[in-house]
């Protein structure tokens, strides 16, 4: 590649102290120079390219440290509900999809996702009965807006072999009329795998590579130039995902940097994986494999993540722990003892405590294990210090706050509320943070993410002053989480994350200055161009 050098810029490096360039020089995919424009043209030659940034915001690239690439695009075959408002609105669209549908992924299955009862007019679930009477003699599956609960018809229960006595899965839970026992064709965690495993998903390859293909457009022209991505989950043969994303990179197709995360949620898959060499941190600059994926409770919406104390408005109610704790720990041992870093999903305090405790014994001794909790949403002080004496990694989702605000009182009160979601909190007792968006249950565009950071409001701007604002980040926390906090998660903070030499020429060129503009308008920032290793990866369009 031809030297470049990024001329009138108002760098944003990363660096200590926020250190500020005016230019900077690429050479070979790396930062060859950070500084001056007078310094940096020196280095041109009769070959230079010289790119005029014209006094433009410049900043690292945006590094998505949890997400699933393809649930992202297969969202874009279903029926998209997440605007809707009643349950009239659900069967209007859904009436809508199945007159226009494109049969090409789901076989004769209908599915939708992101519908969410909090924002009905009545919060009514969408039961079996309610879907029957929209279509009856094909399978429907809804995904809410969780992903943790789903709503089928009766068609899809007789497909899954759920019937009125069917045993509930370890980790799962197929609700019940109360009086007659019926299923009423809502299944939570584990249950609903009994249906959406046997959903006919293509196995074909091309098409799997198109999908990643134009779900990474899709990130690069919001500034992401890395992406952490659990993708197994959707394939009982994983490696089917695997030779995609290998494949993608060998025909230089893969335009953004990629690491996966493995879901392994059993001992057979785990072992597949290990006979077949995957190894967090195996790979290159551009695909590697990550950490090992699992999931220890639930969601706060879907009342399934796994609290100490019971749910303020399900008293009944903890929520639901995956995994008994011996087998979550020989589970994760076998992983730690063959080099796989762990990633757990751990919404709620109970989760959380759980999985610090396996944490502490597996790691007794270790300082730089980086073991992750992903989510880390209902905190408390004892649990943040938890965190960080076991130095453990968190993986949030400020993009989360803005949908969850609305309910987290009504789950567990006003008390738990004001210690959860506890950013500010985290960095004080010094817990390494990092920034996702889990998409697709929330857009994975990361200025989103630091403005639900930085002000704890909604995107109307509520509540005034923010949802509990002691727990806000400044600016600079707030964008550290998506560029260094994530870089670090991987081991790979010394390349990523920085404006620096020798550091990956990842960078995106900003419409206006994130440092200058009113906080309320972080949201609405847009990427000019993004950059991978100096090469032009989105544009802009005039």
């Amino acid at each position: 590649m031809n030297r470049r050098i990024f001329i009138n810029c108002r760098v944003l490096t990363m660096e200590a102290g926020n250190a500020s360039a005016e230019a900077i020089v690429v050479e070979q995919g790396r930062f060859l120079y950070v500084g001056s424009k007078e310094a940096a043209l020196k280095y041109a030659d009769v070959d230079t390219e010289i790119i005029d940034v014209k006094n433009r915001r410049v900043m690292p690239g945006m590094n998505d440290s949890h997400m699933h690439l393809v649930s992202y695009g297969l969202t874009k075959g279903k029926a998209d509900l997440r605007s809707c408002k009643s349950l009239t609105e659900v069967e209007a669209v859904l009436r809508k999809y199945i007159d226009t549908e494109d049969k090409g992924y789901f076989g004769d299955w209908i599915l939708g996702h992101g519908w969410n009862e909090e924002n009905f007019t009545e919060p009514l679930l969408p039961t079996a009965e309610f879907l029957d009477s929209i279509c009856g003699d094909r399978p429907i599956y809804l995904s809410r807006a969780c992903y943790h609960i789903a709503a089928v018809n009766s068609q899809a229960l007789k497909l899954a072999g759920i019937f009125d006595d069917t045993l509930e899965p370890e980790g799962g839970k197929i609700d019940r009329a109360i009086i007659t026992g019926k299923a009423t064709g809502i299944l939570r965690e584990n249950a609903l795998l009994l249906a959406y495993n046997i959903i006919p998903l293509t196995d074909d390859i091309s098409r799997l590579k198109a999908l990643i293909e134009t779900s990474v457009a899709d990130a690069l022209a919001v500034g992401l130039t890395s992406v952490q991505t659990e993708d197994f989950g959707h394939f009982d043969d994983f490696q089917l995902v695997v030779r995609a994303y290998q494949e993608l990179q060998q025909e230089n197709r893969l335009k953004a940097r990629i690491n996966l995360q493995m879901l392994l949620p059993n001992e057979e898959k785990l072992m597949r994986a290990i006979a077949l060499g995957m190894k967090s941190g195996k790979g290159n600059e551009l695909l590697r494999f990550g950490p090992i994926k699992l999931l220890a409770d639930g969601s706060l919406g879907g009342r399934t993540a796994a609290l100490e104390e019971p749910y303020t408005d399900d008293p009944q109610n903890r929520g639901l722990l995956i995994y008994e704790d011996e087998k979550l720990r020989q589970l994760l041992k076998h992983a730690v003892g063959q080099g796989l870093q762990p990633a757990i999903h751990a919404i709620g305090d109970g989760a959380m405590r759980q999985v610090l405790e396996i944490y502490q014994e597996l790691y007794e001794g270790v300082d730089d294990h980086r073991a992750r909790l992903i989510h880390c949403q209902i905190t408390n002080s004892d649990i943040i210090k938890r965190m960080a004496e076991v130095k453990v990694v968190g993986d949030i989702q400020p993009g989360f706050l803005p949908t969850d605000l609305k309910m987290v009182a009504s789950r567990i009160g006003d008390e738990r509320a004001r210690e959860s979601y506890g950013w500010q909190s985290m960095l004080k007792e010094k817990v390494r943070l990092a920034g996702s968006s889990d998409a697709p249950i929330e857009d994975f565009n990361p200025f989103l993410g630091i403005y639900s950071a930085v002000v704890r409001r909604d995107y109307d701007g509520n509540p005034e002053g923010g949802w509990y604002p002691q727990e806000c980040l400044t600016l600079l926390e707030a964008i550290d989480l998506y560029t260094t906090g994530s870089a670090y998660a991987t081991f790979e903070e010394n390349i990523k994350g920085k404006i620096k030499e020798g550091y990956l020429a990842d960078f995106i060129v900003l419409d206006r200055d994130i440092l200058e503009i009113p906080e309320m308008e972080i949201k609405d920032v847009k990427v000019i161009a993004t950059y991978v290793g100096g090469d032009c990866r989105f544009s802009m369009p005039d």
